[in-house]
């Protein structure tokens, strides 16, 4: 009795050991266009899972604004100054909780500003861990990573990541092991400042926002569409109707979602439709929210891209790159 306990004891003693070996405890950061994101997560090396979230969350930085609004076409270096105790608190929080790989990556705005890698840089270098400017491919490509993580989504399933931040837009599919993906400039600030300038003769260095876009929300639509059916491939345009479209970023997961169906995990067309009517008609100071300025264009960007490429419905979740940075290096292992 005494020698089956003692196996017993070793053998869950043994498992409980290798089940320790095999967690980690990383983090990722997720330089965006307009918003900056913190995650950290337990996760499982051997059985290439996330655990358990530790820690999320997000710091509005309008940086494509800052940008926009720039006369030398660079990032202000007050705009990220101003940002860091924020930056800091997030890898501070992540370290209290003994993350002890934490890596980070920054996109679009950092892609197109002159001073964007040298600004990635001197981020790296005052919040001590590395930041990497990624491709819009790349971009893509922990977009529908981040996606996996959240959902139970079968990797052969056909479906398209639909990713939207404030100065990039990203699709991404898979076929039959080829990979599709769509690299867009038309995003949350840089389609809202084209509805600015076209339809409202406004200079986006001088005025932030359309609102109320009233009456000019048709030709917003407009605009959007004429976009999609000009830019977006012939491989989505086919598979659109049919495919399952997942969207992630904070234009659709958290601006155009709870605009359109709140507290919900998805919108249709007509939701969006019945939003944007509704919305049209408010200015500013009716709105809420840290991105009101390009809340409403928001919904017209997005309506105009699911009505050119027949997209009857868009499921949504709260996922970051940074995720998807975690998840896929696990997969690689």
């Amino acid at each position: 009795m005494k020698k089956s306990i003692l196996i017993l004891s070793l053998f869950f003693s043994a498992s409980f050991a290798f089940a320790n070996n095999c967690e980690e405890r990383r983090g990722a950061l997720d330089f965006g266009s307009g918003t900056t994101k913190a995650f950290a997560a337990v996760v499982d090396i051997c059985a290439k899972k996330i655990v358990s979230v530790l820690y999320e969350d997000r710091l509005p930085l309008a940086l494509n604004e800052a940008l926009e609004k720039s006369s030398t076409k660079e990032i202000p270096a007050a705009t990220v100054q101003a940002a860091y105790p924020k930056i800091k608190n997030f890898v501070a929080k992540m370290k209290e909780l003994q993350v002890t790989r934490i890596e980070g990556v920054a996109t679009s705005v950092f892609r197109v500003a002159k001073n964007g890698k040298t600004t990635a840089e001197k981020i790296s270098e005052e919040i001590g861990i590395p930041v990497q400017v990624i491709s819009q491919e790349r971009e893509a490509e922990l977009g529908y990573w981040s996606a996996l993580a959240q959902k139970k989504i079968e990797p052969t399933e056909l479906m398209v990541v639909w990713d939207i931040g404030g100065g990039s837009m990203q699709m991404y599919s898979r076929d039959h092991g080829k990979v599709h993906i769509y690299q867009g400039d038309l995003a949350s600030v840089t389609f809202k400042n084209k509805i600015l300038q076209v339809l409202q003769f406004k200079n986006p260095a001088e005025v932030s926002s359309p609102n109320p876009l009233g009456m000019q929300k048709e030709a917003a639509l407009q605009l959007a569409k004429n976009h999609a059916y000009l830019n977006v491939p012939k491989y989505f345009k086919e598979i659109a109707s049919k495919a399952r479209w997942i969207g992630v970023g904070g234009v659709l997961s958290a601006s155009v979602q709870r605009q359109a169906h709140s507290g919900a995990h998805e919108f249709t067309s007509g939701q969006l439709g019945e939003a944007l009517n509704k919305r049209a008609q408010l200015n500013d100071s009716q709105l809420e929210g840290d991105y009101k300025i390009s809340d409403v264009s928001n919904l017209a960007l997005v309506l105009g891209y699911m009505q050119a490429l027949k997209i009857s419905k868009v499921e949504t979740v709260q996922a970051s790159l940074g995720q998807g940075l975690i998840y896929q290096s696990l997969q690689s292992k």
